[in-house]
């Protein structure tokens, strides 16, 4: 990159007349970027150079001084002016928020930690979905008054633009984008020049410069090492978002999370609480550790510590998604920052691999997947980590993703929400019971707002079908769809695992449905293939070949490079959403959740997100409500109840039946809306997990680290004496009324730990469904370190059963232990005869 020209922002302000100052502030605040006016007084500065990039720094550089003047004397732009900018006051100095109300004592940050976010097309720091739910998730915690701070890196080169070949295959263009000309800027040092960051790599030091990108109330650090302090190979680290050279890859983790870590502390800031999204950053752990232990604390109480109050999010089942190095290779790389504390390095060991996912997992105390299933998957996934537990009570949690409501409703959909819900949505998306008053939006306004969507997409689509005839010089058809035709819209990253081909199963059977000319139907493609996937680029080439076939010309499109300004047009311009993903790969997938909200209808496989969202009246689901998980070998049957689906039920709804779609369009904004916002989401995370690791945070640190020292100690108590604790054989009684067993606790107290009788319906293992557990209380202390413990009632009146399971079980027990089973530790002794 350049060297930053760090009056850029001054340049603006510079250029502007006195009057539209408070442009230059504004430009620099991604809140326009889910404000209507906001993007429309951009958009009136001037219109081409708005679609061009999207961009209102770009956009102030490039205007002539002589247009602002032309603006000064539009009144109707001065109006528009002025009542954005009394919004964005009122946004930015609220008297109240959420967060504010509902936890007026907190007083330190919550610090948020990914490798991409996606909050506009004018910062291509994104590739797919687990950027863009970072956005959303910034966004809302913006809304909500949350004291949240992010931190990520910048990429010289962003994500990839794709453009599709002649002949159907992906080619990869990789722009350099100049900082000076995004909406960020500089993070500078009290010497008014920009901060360097020192981390340690390898068996020296790299530099990283920092940014500052606003949203909202929240601000996100980016880190980037093009600076000249470097070696011309440190400098190249930020080059790429995801980049395949191991090398490049490990350091670019090491500089997210011990770099970011370390920028914080440059900065002053003090974690209260740590999110981990997905594994990448799971180095800031490690450094947190290492500034505990050098600060005289233990290995066990600094991990305490940080354990207790780190969150961590895990986002996918695909083994792809969870990066592994040679621990060799990582150890090369913290050479520097590991002297004398090699112990850190085993926290994510994996045999002879560093785990980064397992390495977040065994930092932190609060772990989710993204959505009910996904964590049932994960658990299973993860289950070794905890090999004695029951599945269902392994701790790992579900906390569904959700969509920044606001940025993803189209503005038509949004005018009908005003009117007939009122604006109460906008700040209180997640309250059900506003969203019942859809069913007021009369018929033919409801489907008038969604033809008005479809025909801002379909512009959209034949833009870019001419931009990419242009540049080939072919003759693609442009879209010549009648905007009342049914047109089924698939778009996201090109993994096999997701199916972009499952339709082309059989292509005869499709000819006859595209085909028919009373009931036309069209699809429509987005998405990129990763650069390394040479698979899923096939798969992409496949869906391209396809639509060039003689019978499927004009029928299907394949829209290059799809990015979040295509996707805010797509979700809302098609009328279905197809989503055909091998269960249980689809984590969640919150790209129907955007096409729910704005009245398109889902037509999905029962994975991920669609199964806490289907209710039977607001779309389909492909195949059989199941979470078994499927093989290649299900891709067939798969197809089959696609096609079938389409041919008796979704074509001959749309056509034949208006009034019954409009009806299901309703049911889905009413239940989608509410229950798949972020706004739901964040309050969540707020809830359940933020609030219960600050009260960890107080608890630990005070009085010099007394609540770190002493559950420390009492951790190293159970864990030395453990091997010796064990039930012995219980004694029942004849009458099936009652139960004695003795427990050797060797030395620890029953404070220490907690026995129980654990009973149910068999399943797997010590697993069973429905699971009733009693507390045996109150033991009587016995010679040589045991205890008698007895339990009195009617709970085993199934022993003997073969259908039912009972045991007895002990594990350790510490009332500041944030979940029972954190330390994994389980003794069980069967009752089954």
């Amino acid at each position: 990159m350049a060297e930053l020209d760090t009056c850029t922002c001054d340049t603006i302000r510079e250029k502007l007349p006195h009057p539209l100052k408070g442009l230059a502030e504004l430009a620099y605040n991604y809140w326009w970027s889910w404000n209507r006016r906001a993007t429309k007084l951009w958009e009136r500065i001037d219109p081409e150079l708005w679609r061009e990039h999207k961009n209102p720094v770009k956009l102030l550089l490039d205007t002539p001084e002589e247009r602002f003047k032309e603006l000064l004397r539009d009144d109707d732009f001065m109006n528009l002016y002025e009542l954005v900018m009394d919004q964005f006051e009122a946004y930015m100095n609220p008297e109240s928020t959420w967060f504010s109300t509902n936890y007026p004592k907190w007083d330190k940050p919550i610090v948020y930690l990914c490798m991409e976010y996606g909050i506009s097309r004018s910062l291509p720091i994104y590739s797919g979905g687990l950027g863009i739910l970072a956005g959303d998730h910034v966004k809302t915690a913006s809304d909500l008054g949350l004291p949240f701070i992010a931190v990520g890196l910048l990429y010289k080169h962003g994500y990839f633009r794709q453009e599709i070949e002649g002949d159907g295959r992906q080619r990869e263009i990789f722009p350099e984008y100049r900082p000076e000309e995004m909406p960020i800027t500089p993070v500078l040092g009290s010497d008014g020049k920009p901060l360097l960051v020192e981390v340690p790599i390898g068996d020296g030091i790299v530099h990283a410069r920092a940014f500052e990108v606003r949203v909202g109330r929240v601000r996100i650090y980016l880190l980037d090492t093009d600076v000249p302090e470097n070696s011309a190979d440190d400098r190249k680290i930020c080059d790429y978002l995801y980049n395949a050279e191991m090398d490049k890859r490990i350091k670019q983790e090491i500089l997210l999370g011990i770099g970011g870590m370390r920028l914080l502390k440059r900065l002053g800031i003090e974690p209260g609480v740590v999110h981990l999204n997905e594994g990448h950053p799971a180095f800031a752990n490690l450094q947190r550790m290492a500034w505990y232990m050098e600060g005289g604390l233990t290995f066990t109480e600094a991990l305490s510590i940080v354990r207790g109050t780190t969150v961590f999010t895990t986002h996918t089942p695909v083994p792809a998604g969870h990066d592994r190095f040679p621990i060799e290779e990582v150890r090369k790389r913290l050479a520097k920052f590991l002297e004398g504390r090699e112990e850190l390095l085993e926290l994510g060991r994996e045999g002879d691999q560093l785990n980064m996912t397992l390495l977040a997992i065994r930092t932190s105390s609060y772990v989710n997947g993204v959505s009910q299933l996904h964590a049932e998957v994960s658990k299973r996934m993860w289950k070794d980590l905890w090999p004695d537990v029951p599945i269902d009570e392994i701790p790992i949690e579900g906390i569904t993703n959700g969509i920044h409501t606001m940025t993803w409703v189209h503005n038509e959909m949004r005018k009908l929400f005003d009117r007939y819900i009122g604006k109460v949505w906008r700040e209180h998306t997640n309250l059900e019971g506003i969203w019942y008053a859809v069913e007021m939006i009369p018929d033919e306004e409801l489907w008038e707002a969604h033809l008005e969507a479809k025909r801002q997409f379909l512009a959209l689509l034949r833009r870019k079908v001419m931009q990419r005839n242009q540049r080939l010089g072919t003759d693609d058809p442009l879209p010549n769809i009648d905007e009342n035709a049914l047109i089924i819209g698939f778009a996201r990253r090109f993994a096999t695992y997701k199916r972009a081909t499952l339709l082309f199963t059989d292509l005869e059977r499709l000819k006859r449905i595209l085909n028919d000319p009373e009931r036309p139907v069209y699809l429509v493609f987005g998405g990129k293939a990763h650069p390394m996937d040479e698979a899923g680029k096939e798969f992409l080439k496949r869906v391209y070949e396809v639509s060039q076939m003689p019978e499927f010309r004009g029928k299907i499109f394949v829209m290059e490079n799809y990015d979040m300004g295509s996707a805010r047009l797509m979700v809302a311009g098609v009328d279905v959403w197809l989503n055909n993903p091998r269960r249980p790969l689809e984590a969640s997938g919150t790209s129907g959740m955007k096409a729910g909200l704005n009245g398109v209808l889902n037509a999905s496989i029962y994975d991920g997100w669609w199964v806490e969202g289907y209710n039977g009246k607001n779309g389909w689901v492909i195949g059989e409500e199941s979470t078994e998980p499927e093989t290649e070998a299900d891709d067939p049957k798969d197809a089959q109840a696609l096609y079938e689906l389409l041919e008796r039920e979704i074509i001959p709804t749309y056509y034949d039946n208006r009034e019954r779609w409009i009806y299901m369009m309703k049911e889905s904004i009413k239940g989608i809306a509410p229950r798949f916002s972020t706004h739901r989401m964040v309050k969540e995370y707020m809830d359940r997990f933020y609030s219960r690791a600050m009260s960890n945070h107080i608890w630990l640190t005070r009085d010099g680290y007394r609540g770190a020292k002493d559950i420390a100690a009492w951790k190293d108590r159970v864990t030395a004496s453990w091997d010796e604790v064990r039930l012995c054989d219980p004694k029942v009684r004849e009458d099936g009324t009652g139960l004695e067993v003795e427990v050797v606790l060797d030395g620890l107290k029953p404070e220490d730990v907690r026995v129980e009788l654990y009973y149910g319906v068999k399943a797997e293992g010590y697993n069973v469904e429905r699971a009733h557990i009693i507390e045996l209380r109150h033991p009587k202390k016995l010679e040589g370190g045991r205890w008698l413990y007895t339990y009195e009632g009617n709970a085993l009146r199934h022993l003997g059963d073969p259908c039912w399971h009972y045991a007895l079980r002990v594990y350790p027990h510490h009332e500041k232990l944030p979940h029972r089973f954190l330390l994994g530790l389980v003794k069980w002794k069967s009752l089954d005869t």
